[in-house]
């Protein structure tokens, strides 16, 4: 028989629901503006590059302290204080996800010199090259062959190291309690 009266409390909130978030957008009457999260300087306190071309110290809101954590490279939405003379302090009131960042952008709501993806810095001049000839290298690694504990002296004296596993059956290991030598096959 079925509780009429509701039973436990996390029976009351069953009931699935599903909502789109809306989309939040800056209002100018009331100052607001988007920015870019460049370092966090403890306290709720952050240095936000605004992509009004300032840059700004943010003080998260009251309401999302502790409920919202925002990170380097987030976008936010601030609201410029009115009360001081100089305009160089903000109020974080939103924090935007990645996918509501990019379609904000695709609307057109940011400048277009705004990069949303620069968390990978490096550019094209500072990729690496790789050169994997063996010509250049082969003197070095024939010396750190011969200095290399788990080399045997077999091995060092081949310069080839083509067939590895074939040639496990020609060497033979020491024991180090008993006094006999074992084959490799046996092991």
């Amino acid at each position: 028989m079925p509780n009429a009266k509701g039973g436990k409390k996390f029976k009351r909130g069953k009931k699935n629901t599903s909502f789109e978030k809306k989309l939040i957008y800056k209002d100018p009457k009331e100052d607001q503006e988007y920015g870019k999260v460049i370092r966090a300087m403890g306290n709720g306190r952050f240095e936000i590059q605004c992509f009004d071309g300032k840059t700004r110290m943010g003080i998260i809101a009251g309401n999302m302290r502790k409920r919202v954590w925002v990170n380097k490279d987030d976008i936010i939405l601030f609201s410029k204080w009115e009360f001081t003379t100089d305009d160089d302090k903000c109020s974080i009131i939103h924090k935007y996800d990645i996918d509501e960042s990019r379609k904000l952008q695709k609307e057109g709501e940011f400048p277009e010199t705004i990069n949303l993806d620069e968390e990978n810095e490096f550019g094209e001049s500072g990729n690496f090259q790789f050169n994997y000839d063996e010509s250049d290298n082969s003197s070095d690694e024939e010396e750190e062959k011969d200095d290399k504990w788990w080399s045997t002296k077999e091995s060092s004296k081949n310069d080839s190291m083509e067939d590895v596993w074939g040639k496990q059956g020609e060497t033979k290991l020491q024991v180090r309690h008993h006094e006999e030598i074992v084959d490799l096959d046996d092991i």
